[in-house]
């Protein structure tokens, strides 16, 4: 694995978190680091820092471009090219995603390792434990969705697993790639541990929403057992991060307003460390960058229905004749980033539903999410019709959250869905998916450079 320097060598950034209680820490030792419980929490809140340069937006665009959601339609080569499923092993905004996410799994293996050791109450380090096996379990989650594949879908190859932290060059940096398979299942085994030492609920509101408790973990869960087909449990686990919690409404309030109850959890932004999703959609004139933009096919069906509330968060940028989405409107990018949120679960649980044959609670659940914004009933009734009705609603639903280009993948349709997706702008008219190894993104050159022992995926060797 390409070499990272270490949390407690460097942990940057101390505006990004300043709703937590202690800040993130900056050039601590690691003698330091885990001497007392105010550095630790320091530590822990460095790795909710690093996974913002993860949400801040690159998972969201990155894989909303490669899908028929939104299209680059400005000049950055390296969206123009998932735009084009036209990646590179050398694509700049992909080194980046992999290197925060494997800069995550390092500072939370600090923490794994470190905080045992400390003299302070065990309430205290089973909670920074579980908080970073939350964010190692979310790190490997990401890191095998985008460049191992999905079981039994496609893709053998994981990624690299390290369970300890990087302090010095060993030979576990010259591991090659875990299975697939290894690599979810260490996911689950971080989450099912997270679950066993969080705390269901913090201090406050904000801190409930800001950190990792057992409530996100089990919504992270139930997402993990969707994308392994495991029904049974994905119901379960979304039905306990329910929790008889209602959705928000109105529907724009989850993103009008901070660490709202639909919100499960969310990364606290600022105009300091401001989160970017609005400056890829949000046009020049309204001082955004105008680069990404909605497909019009996409737009077309957000619009469809006259009495769908969700449309209200689109806009058109004149300038460029395309429609964006407005969920993140906040000047200077100051919007939280929502990471898990309720309605995701009602429709894990509507999709679960579907798949065991429990028809009338899966029609339930995706009508709870129709109502909320304003639509009638779905009036899908047979299994397979309820699951098309779930994939279109979380379409709708998640407009620039980064959940299409994985819901299609992993129900087994890129091929089809992606085949010809027609664009508004740019140098192709259409462009198609056309081999099946396109759906993972290529291991960054950098780190094949650095570790030989890591094999690229086939397609883009």
């Amino acid at each position: 694995m390409k070499k990272i320097l270490t949390a407690l060598l460097l942990i940057t950034g101390v505006s990004a978190c300043n709703v937590l209680d202690i800040e993130p820490l900056s050039q601590i030792s690691s003698s330091q680091a885990f001497s007392s419980l105010n550095s630790a929490e320091g530590v822990v809140n460095g790795m909710y820092n690093n996974l913002q340069t993860v949400y801040m937006w690159r998972v969201q665009v990155i894989s909303d471009v490669a899908s028929d959601m939104s299209q680059q339609v400005d000049t950055w080569d390296a969206l123009i090219s998932a735009d084009e499923f036209n990646f590179s092993a050398d694509n700049s905004e992909v080194e980046d995603l992999y290197t925060s996410l494997y800069r995550c799994v390092d500072i939370a293996n600090s923490v794994i390792t470190g905080v045992p050791e400390m003299t302070v109450a065990q309430t205290s380090k089973d909670d920074l434990i579980g908080q970073a096996h939350f964010v190692r379990g979310l790190a490997y989650f990401d890191l095998a969705r985008f460049f191992g594949g999905i079981p039994n879908v496609y893709g053998t190859e994981g990624v690299v697993i390290k369970l300890t932290p990087s302090i010095g060059i060993t030979e576990a940096d010259f591991a090659p790639r875990n299975t697939l398979r290894e690599t979810y299942d260490q996911v689950e085994k971080d989450l099912l541990e997270a679950i066993a030492k969080l705390p269901e609920t913090r201090s406050s509101t904000i801190l409930s929403k800001a950190k990792a408790t057992k409530g996100a973990a089990r919504a992270l869960l139930a997402r993990y057992y969707l994308y392994n087909k495991q029904w049974d449990k994905a119901e379960q686990y979304a039905t306990e991060a329910i929790a008889n919690q209602a959705l928000s409404t109105p529907f724009e309030t989850i993103f009008r307003s901070r660490n709202t109850a639909e919100s499960l959890f969310e990364l606290q932004f600022n105009a300091t460390d401001g989160a970017g999703l609005r400056n890829w959609y949000f046009p020049s004139s309204l001082s955004g960058r105008g680069g990404t933009a909605l497909h019009d096919e996409m737009y077309a069906a957000i619009i469809a229905d006259p009495a769908d509330t969700r449309a209200a968060l689109t806009a058109k940028n004149t300038t460029a004749n395309v429609f964006y989405t407005t969920k993140w409107s906040t000047a200077q990018n100051a919007d939280n980033v929502q990471v898990l949120r309720l309605a995701e679960q009602y429709l894990i649980r509507a999709e679960a539903r579907a798949e065991l044959g429990k028809l009338p609670g899966a029609a339930e659940d995706l009508n709870a999410v129709r109502k909320r914004a304003g639509v009638a009933p779905s009036a899908a009734g047979t299994k397979d019709a309820l699951i098309t009705a779930v994939l279109n609603e979380r379409k709708l639903e998640f407009v620039g959250e980064g959940m299409r280009w994985f819901d299609v993948i992993r129900r087994g349709l890129a091929l089809t869905e992606f085949g010809a997706v027609k664009r508004s702008k740019g140098s192709l008219p259409s462009y198609s998916i056309k081999v099946a190894g396109k759906q993972v993104l290529p291991i960054p050159s950098a780190e094949i450079r650095t570790n030989t022992n890591v094999v690229q995926n086939e397609v883009y060797r």
